[in-house]
């Protein structure tokens, strides 16, 4: 289930205990504000994923956002925070899956986790970097471990264009995602 706070718009997905009240109360992580919602049962279909993908012609006006994490959950909660943005987004599992991705698709911009599987988030930036045709593609790293600036200018000097902790807050996701892209 997907709520927005009053307050701030932000939006979240929640997923409600089995025979839980038809009304609850919620507080806000990005302000703070509390607010009762109405909990509805939500169709199975509306928790399928969706991925709208460019013809070859190229005539979609969103660009694409390939968010790339191991974390199922983290993946769905990125794709929520990033809903309200004039975007299409893809995800990724890993590294692996993420250059298969990368070549098919052509993303305007890579979200990714630098603690994942296999080949890492720093191999996989490595990796496009070196790849002549994808010059133009964004990225935005992530980290929940690597912390501060030294972890900033270490992937800046990798190719990737800004960097993120994971301990964010929703709205500077958002923001950051609209200033790289330039929405």
């Amino acid at each position: 289930m997907i709520i927005t706070c009053p307050q701030c718009q932000s939006r979240y997905r929640i997923n409600p205990p089995a025979g839980s009240k038809p009304q609850a109360r919620v507080k806000c992580p990005n302000c703070q504000h509390t607010f009762d919602i109405t909990i509805a049962v939500e169709p199975l279909a509306s928790s399928v994923d969706v991925v709208t993908t460019t013809s070859a012609e190229g005539n979609s006006a969103k660009p694409l956002v390939l968010v790339v994490d191991d974390a199922r959950f983290f993946r769905e909660m990125i794709r929520d925070l990033l809903a309200d943005l004039p975007i299409r987004v893809e995800v990724a599992g890993d590294g692996q899956e993420a250059l298969q991705k990368i070549s098919t698709l052509r993303p305007a911009l890579l979200l990714v986790d630098l603690n994942i599987p296999g080949l890492s988030g720093q191999e996989l930036i490595s990796a496009v970097r070196r790849d002549p045709t994808c010059k133009t593609l964004r990225i935005l790293a992530m980290s929940g471990v690597q912390r501060g600036e030294e972890a900033a200018q270490d992937v800046r000097r990798l190719g990737a264009d800004d960097f993120i902790n994971k301990s964010f807050k929703p709205r500077d996701l958002q923001n950051r995602v609209r200033q790289i892209l330039g929405l």
